[in-house]
């Protein structure tokens, strides 16, 4: 298992780039910096990380393609791989909760829309696109210089969406830390890959997850509840409930006051519900269960915190990482 870590571009670039480096001292094999119209923009931060490192990898998460033809993204996304030599990752997916909330932005099939703009990208990095689609289309294009083929990450959480990654991508990016959780991931991505004859692990698990490490377990579960609150009460199958290990009506609760917008929602987030899907208590603890989610075939960990503490996770976490991540 790699690890990562997530910063969220909410700073000025210069203090982001300095938190990049430090990650990069802990020995973090890679930074996933986030695609939204109100934070810094992801490629002017990841060509200023570039500059200023030699080893982490740069990775979008996610590219919001409701934002950017995927043309764009495959040019910008290799003008990062150009200045950090080879280092640059498209995590990609349709985008956050609040382009339909407040950009009216809603795909009629986020699935259809991501194979057309995996299959653009492909084209371009492999010197030339004739794709032509329902949502994108890009016919005679070329980018101006040789682009190496980027990895590609899939966001995913449904059971199509899961396919679709073991079908087309190089890596998926999740959330939920049960074994549940897991194999259901891995049985949706062998199906996908079977599809076109791709072998079952070709498409990495990438486990998105918050982490506060702490010897007070009850302090750092309390500290996570607002970090899970969209990620428990937001819109996902209800047949995910139980395999996440969570409670039908703690679940219903809790949706209720998000889609409210109750600024208080975060009261009827559970203990369930943040260890599903994040990591908190001391160090031993935290390395323990990142062992186990390495022995259920997780591949990659993105740590993640409030941005307010992303230094401290660094520091934190710098040992949980040797040994157990690398």
């Amino acid at each position: 298992m790699e690890a990562g870590i997530s910063i969220w571009l909410d700073r000025p670039i210069a203090d982001l780039v300095d938190i990049a480096v430090d990650a990069e001292a802990a020995g973090f094999a890679d930074v996933w910096l986030p695609d939204h119209y109100f934070l810094r923009d992801v490629y002017v931060a990841g060509s200023a990380i570039a500059a200023r490192t030699t080893k982490i990898r740069i990775a979008t998460a996610v590219a919001a393609v409701q934002l950017r033809h995927p043309a764009l993204i495959a040019s910008s996304a290799s003008t990062v791989d150009e200045l950090s030599r080879g280092r640059a990752i498209i995590g990609i997916g349709p985008g956050g909760f609040e382009f339909p909330a407040q950009l009216k932005l809603k795909p009629r099939s986020p699935l259809t829309q991501l194979r057309d703009a995996i299959a653009i990208i492909r084209g371009l990095h492999g010197g030339g696109s004739a794709h032509v689609g329902e949502y994108f289309s890009a016919t005679g294009a070329a980018l101006g210089w040789d682009a190496r083929d980027i990895p590609i990450y899939i966001s995913a959480r449904g059971p199509r969406m899961l396919e679709l990654a073991g079908e087309l991508a190089d890596g998926v990016i999740v959330h939920g830390t049960s074994a549940e959780f897991i194999e259901y991931a891995r049985r949706r991505l062998a199906i996908g890959a079977a599809r076109v004859g791709r072998p079952t692990d070709a498409c990495e698990i990438a486990l998105m997850l918050d982490v506060d490490i702490d010897d007070d377990e009850r302090s750092a579960i309390d500290r996570l509840r607002q970090r899970c609150t969209i990620m428990a009460g937001g819109t996902y199958s209800d047949d995910l409930i139980p395999i996440y290990g969570l409670d039908a009506d703690e679940v219903a609760r809790l949706r209720v006051a998000v889609t409210n917008s109750d600024r208080d929602a975060y009261r009827y987030v559970t203990d369930s519900m943040v260890q599903a899907f994040a990591l908190a208590g001391s160090l031993a603890t935290v390395k323990a269960q990142l062992a186990k989610l390495s022995d259920l075939g997780v591949g990659r960990a993105i740590f993640g915190s409030d941005p307010s503490n992303t230094r401290r996770l660094i520091e934190s976490t710098r040992t949980a990482i040797q040994g157990v991540c690398g």
